[in-house]
Parts: C-alpha cells; sequence; structure tokens
C-alpha cells in the first residue's frame, strides 16, 4: 500500500536518483510516485509539475555542491593544493556514483527547456569561481579564470568518458594533469622568488 506522507526531501531524492538513471524526458511522474511510495496524484500535492519538480532537484544538488564541494575552495586551513585535490575528489564521487545530472540535465534540455539551463548555468558559474578562487593563490587573475574553465571542462568531459568507456583511467588521468598543472604554478612562483 502506498505512504501517504513523504517529506519533500525525501522525493527530491528519488526524483534525483531517478533522472540521473533514466533521464529528464524516460522518466515519467508515475515513476516517481512509485519510487516515494505515492499515488501518481498525491505527488502533484507537492510540486504542481514535473518542470517544477525537476527545477527543485537542479536548486537541491546544486546547494548540496555548495556546501559538500564548493566550500572547500575558501577553508584556509587547507593549502590550496589540498583544497584542488579534496573538491575534485568529492566531485568525482559525487558525479560517478549515479550520474551527472547538471551536465546531463543540461544537454537534454538545454533549447527544449530554457529555464533549466538558466539554474545550470548558475551551477557552473559558481563551480569555477571556487575553482577560480584557489588558482588566483598561485597565479595572476586572468591565468586563474583561464585555468577555472579548462579544468571544470576537463572534469566533466572525463566524468563523461568515464562513464561510457566504463574506464576510470579518464577521471585519473584528469586527476593528474590538474596536479601538474598546480606543481607548475608552483614551480614558477618558487623560481620567481629566488
Amino acid at each position: 500500500m502506498p505512504k501517504q506522507k513523504v517529506s519533500v526531501e525525501d522525493i527530491l531524492k528519488q526524483s534525483l536518483k531517478l533522472f540521473r538513471q533514466k533521464s529528464y524526458h524516460n522518466t515519467s511522474i508515475a515513476d516517481i510516485a512509485a519510487a516515494c511510495g505515492l499515488l501518481k496524484g498525491s505527488l502533484y500535492h507537492y510540486f504542481p509539475s514535473k518542470e517544477a519538480l525537476m527545477s527543485a532537484v537542479i536548486k537541491y544538488a546544486h546547494e548540496f555542491f555548495q556546501k559538500e564541494v564548493f566550500s572547500i575552495a575558501y577553508d584556509q586551513t587547507l593549502t590550496p593544493q589540498q583544497r584542488m585535490e579534496k573538491m575534485f575528489k568529492k566531485s568525482e564521487r559525487a558525479l560517478l556514483s549515479d550520474g551527472n545530472i547538471m551536465g546531463n540535465i543540461g544537454v537534454e534540455t538545454a533549447r527544449a527547456i530554457p529555464e533549466f539551463a538558466e539554474h545550470i548555468r548558475d551551477f557552473y558559474k559558481e563551480w569555477m569561481s571556487a575553482v577560480e578562487y584557489v588558482f588566483k593563490e598561485i597565479t595572476n587573475e586572468d591565468d586563474a579564470k583561464k585555468l577555472s574553465e579548462q579544468t571544470v571542462a576537463e572534469f566533466e568531459g572525463a566524468v563523461m568518458m568515464t562513464r561510457i568507456f566504463k574506464d576510470a583511467r579518464y577521471i585519473k588521468n584528469a586527476y593528474d594533469r590538474l596536479l601538474s598543472r598546480f606543481a607548475a604554478y608552483t614551480l614558477a612562483d618558487l623560481k620567481q622568488n629566488n
């Protein structure tokens, strides 16, 4: 028998899981209701439409990254390299576990549902800002901006390739290249100061 009440967070968690696994267009309200133990009509009590639910899921995922990943960039108890490594590893775990909700939904709905694109752009802007903040500690502002864009784009590509080829070498190589960039800038800084 379906449960009569679930929390909004329970619905968002189940929806996030299904959207990651099946994509936005292949996930129905009936799928989500069943996963939550609700009747299909009861789900509309919480969210008036599938689009409204998806917008809430994107915000929920964004908040997770703000708290668990992006905040690491500003933790002054860690060195810049430690912060970057920690952000990379946490992102890797989150994005490889069940799928990359921002990348997948962003590509799937960019033209059809523009309001999702705005939320997803905000997510990537904040991610690049966090990475740029760390790079600013080892290089100038222009290079830090370029390196942040390169790092996030490379990481997203590596996540996609890792999933497509079922081969963790792509994410490991992206991680190694990130560490090499850090080492190169740190070395240049040391030479400049000697």
